[in-house]
């Protein structure tokens, strides 16, 4: 126990240290293993059935055993505030959105928006000694910011084609953009270099499925149509007397001071094609075997390689990029019953076991609310949940099996 304790707290810790991410400064940032908001924590990529009995939401060749269109949404919110000066700065947006429409139990068509690679980075290089300069002493300080990313379309069709054979194919449109600051700090003023990207490519993925007497077999394989290229976009460097990280004349009253030289006086940005950034090709296969009704043994293996020259001019805090990587996974998937999965239970075992599933939760709770506080005394686990006790918690499971 003492030792499983020790584990759960050095994962934590190093969770919570390397939380940026060290690959989001390798190459174009920290690819996504994207999993739609009904997976989410799934471990699997996405090959074998992880979501319902033989259905994966990331292969589109499982799709046609959906009963109904599926629609799934992720919602992002953000909020920071800066106690001191009481400022507050938040937003919101659309992290990603999926939409599977299956026909007749042989075809399905597909729409997804995602992540695809993700490049928040925070960089700060302390280590420089102060120099005496015309009897004042000097600070120094380097800093380099990168904020943005790419995301995916991603529009998938698939169709039987033999018996217990199935096809798919995924064309994806990459887009997005990326803002990089490079700053030289001399004593709390940056001395800052601005530069953008804005990225495009097409990838495309095939999906073959083969069921089995013993399993079902999954492949996929992936490859660039149009490898990776951006726009470099390289401003004129300034000094950012307001702090802001923006180019502008705009006086801020905590940094008093406009920004050198004024914007109107610089020449315009330089402009450059980056091509061959990211060509990536990937090999992957699955197994499923069916062990129980809502229970599986899986096994995935994919190898990814980038297959591109990797453009020297692309602006990155280090000069290193991954070229290739292989994704083991092997385990027991246990389907869980969602929400969703109501019009499931309601379709295959009517309208009488459904009702009897509500009763039985609003029962437990009921039973437990009011037994435990007549009678409860002595508690389960006080720390974490204060008021649950023996006594409810038991006569919550008796009035469920009652009902």
């Amino acid at each position: 126990m003492f030792l499983l304790k020790k584990i759960i707290q050095i994962y934590f810790l190093i969770s919570f240290a390397l939380a940026q991410g060290p690959t989001n400064s390798f190459g174009i940032g920290n690819l996504q293993k994207w999993s739609s908001p009904s997976q989410s924590g799934v471990g699997s990529i996405g090959l074998v059935p992880s979501f319902q009995n033989n259905v994966s939401l990331l292969n589109p060749v499982t799709w046609p055993n959906l009963k109904y269109t599926h629609l799934s949404v992720s919602y992002n919110g953000l909020e920071s505030k800066i106690v001191k000066n009481n400022a507050t700065n938040s937003f919101s947006n659309l992290q990603s959105a999926q939409l599977i429409v299956p026909i007749k139990n042989r075809y399905a068509i597909g729409l997804a928006l995602h992540p695809y690679s993700y490049q928040q980075i925070v960089i700060s290089d302390t280590g420089y000694s102060d120099r005496l300069a015309f009897e004042d002493t000097l600070t120094f300080d380097k800093r380099y910011d990168q904020s943005g990313g790419i995301m995916a379309l991603d529009l998938s069709l698939a169709s039987a084609l033999f018996n217990g054979n199935r096809i798919g194919f995924t064309l994806q449109l990459l887009f997005g953009s990326s803002r990089q600051n490079k700053s030289l700090i001399i004593n709390q003023i940056p001395y800052t270099q601005t530069s953008r990207l804005n990225y495009s490519g097409i990838n495309s993925t095939v999906f073959i499925s083969q069921k089995m007497n013993f399993a079902n077999f999954y492949l996929n394989a992936s490859f660039s149509i149009k490898p990776l290229e951006a726009i470099y976009t390289k401003l004129y460097p300034f000094d950012d007397t307001n702090n802001n990280g923006y180019h502008d004349f705009t006086y801020n009253y905590l940094n008093p001071g406009y920004d050198f030289p004024h914007p109107d006086d610089i020449p315009g940005p330089i402009e450059s094609r980056l091509d061959d950034i990211y060509d990536r090709s990937s090999i992957g296969m699955g197994m499923a075997k069916k062990i129980l009704n809502r229970m599986q043994l899986s096994a995935e293996l994919q190898k990814n390689k980038d297959n591109s020259s990797f453009n020297a001019l692309l602006p990155n805090s280090f000069n290193y990029r991954i070229k290739s990587n292989n994704h083991y996974s092997l385990g027991i998937i246990w389907l869980g019953v969602l929400i969703g999965s109501m019009i499931y239970i309601r379709s295959d075992y009517g309208f009488i076991i459904t009702l009897a599933m509500f009763l039985s939760i609003w029962t437990c709770d009921t039973f437990a609310f009011f037994f435990g506080k007549q009678f409860g005394n002595k508690k389960i686990l006080p720390r974490i949940s204060p008021k649950k006790t023996w006594v409810g918690s038991i006569s919550g499971l008796v009035g469920s099996l009652l009902c």
